[in-house]
């Protein structure tokens, strides 16, 4: 008998640490959020098939040696991936049920960025919406586009964890413009950001070369097709929203003149919301 008590006791306490580190372990995630890792390069994604709901830090990593963003579409209406290439078949507006909800915005070569977003259960797609210098076609037209699925009772791909974002700045975009909760300033700064417009919006977030203004960035990006040497360098940002959609992107910034602006086309003549005034130009001190 007095073999087996100090045994129980051990086992007691050994029970006990258990159940206290997994209450930590518990409480301790409580306050993280999962980190889904997805590689770009010319012109392909490496990124888990399926994911869990909930929100997800999306950590896009950039292989190639051309520009690149994670654009998310969620597919609604049941709809699924064999949907989406028949009705792109179809020349015309995109349909209805295929709803913008962000990711990270353009990463240069060898460069990482991140967004944080809250997705729900159901099927989407990741895509590249950036073209090559010199050409009109979108990455998605050359392999970069590939369905995501978003299910329950999936474990959580790389099982990374980080902690939550805790933003510092809103950021709202409506129809056409940005406004910020208050100015930037330099160092790392943490941007909700949130579409109140009635169409889709996005945040192109770079910093200018000197001399350089938000107008050479935008004409450099559309009519000049990103030729020739470019005039800003993208710093994060959020990729396309539908109305009502929110999320989280980080910004560490230097000091400098920095633009914003949304290529999203608009719905009534197609031409990028930037052609809508859509821009914004400040000083990062």
């Amino acid at each position: 008998m007095l073999k087996v008590v100090p045994f129980v006791l051990f086992a007691g306490a050994a029970a006990f640490v258990s159940s206290s580190s997994l209450r930590d372990a518990r409480a301790t995630n409580a306050f993280k959020v999962p980190v889904v890792t997805v590689h770009a390069k010319d012109f392909a994604f490496t990124a888990p098939a399926t994911i869990a709901p909930g929100q997800t830090t999306f950590r896009l990593v950039n292989d190639g040696k051309e520009l690149h963003h994670l654009s998310i579409l969620k597919l609604e209406q049941g709809k699924t991936m064999k949907d989406l290439e028949a009705a792109m078949k179809t020349p015309g507006p995109s349909p209805t049920w295929l709803v913008s909800v962000g990711g990270p915005n353009a990463a240069v070569p060898g460069g990482t960025v991140e967004a944080t977003l809250t997705l729900d259960a159901g099927n989407y797609i990741i895509a590249c919406f950036i073209p090559s210098p010199g050409s009109e076609t979108p990455h998605m037209m050359k392999g970069m586009i590939q369905p995501l699925t978003v299910a329950g009772g999936v474990a959580q791909a790389g099982g990374t964890f980080a902690a939550t974002p805790a933003p510092t700045v809103h950021l709202v975009m409506k129809d056409y413009g940005f406004a910020f909760s208050k100015p930037l300033t330099a160092g790392k700064t943490v941007i909700h950001v949130m579409n109140e417009g009635p169409q889709e919006h996005e945040a192109i977030f770079v910093k200018l070369a000197p001399g350089k203004h938000v107008a050479d960035f935008a004409t450099w990006a559309t009519t000049g097709v990103m030729k020739g040497p470019p005039p800003a360098m993208p710093v994060d940002g959020m990729a396309g929203m539908s109305k009502g959609r929110t999320g989280i992107f980080t910004a560490n910034l230097t000091p400098g003149t920095y633009a914003l602006l949304c290529f999203a086309p608009d719905s009534k003549d197609g031409k990028p919301h930037s052609m809508h005034g859509m821009t914004s130009e400040f000083v990062v001190k």
